[in-house]
C-alpha cells in the first residue's frame, strides 16, 4: 500500500488527487474541527484512496 503525506496546497496549484475539508473563519484555511474529525475518521485516507500521515505541526497550524 502507497503512503501520502499530506500538504496544504492553498494556491491549488499541486497536481494530483485531493482532499477538501470545511471552510474555516479565514476563507484559506479549513475548520479545526472539520480536520480533526476528518483524521479521527479516516475521511481523508478515503478520500486520497491511500494511507495518509499527517503532520502534526500542520494540524497544530490549522487548529491555532
Amino acid at each position: 500500500m502507497r503512503r501520502s503525506r499530506a500538504v496544504c496546497d492553498r494556491e491549488a496549484k499541486l497536481g494530483g488527487r485531493g482532499a477538501y475539508l470545511c471552510r474555516g473563519a479565514s476563507p484559506d484555511s479549513p475548520a479545526a474541527d472539520c480536520l480533526t474529525r476528518a483524521s479521527k475518521r479516516g475521511g481523508i485516507a478515503r478520500a486520497l484512496r491511500s494511507a495518509v500521515t499527517l503532520d502534526a505541526k500542520l494540524v497544530e497550524s490549522i487548529g491555532r
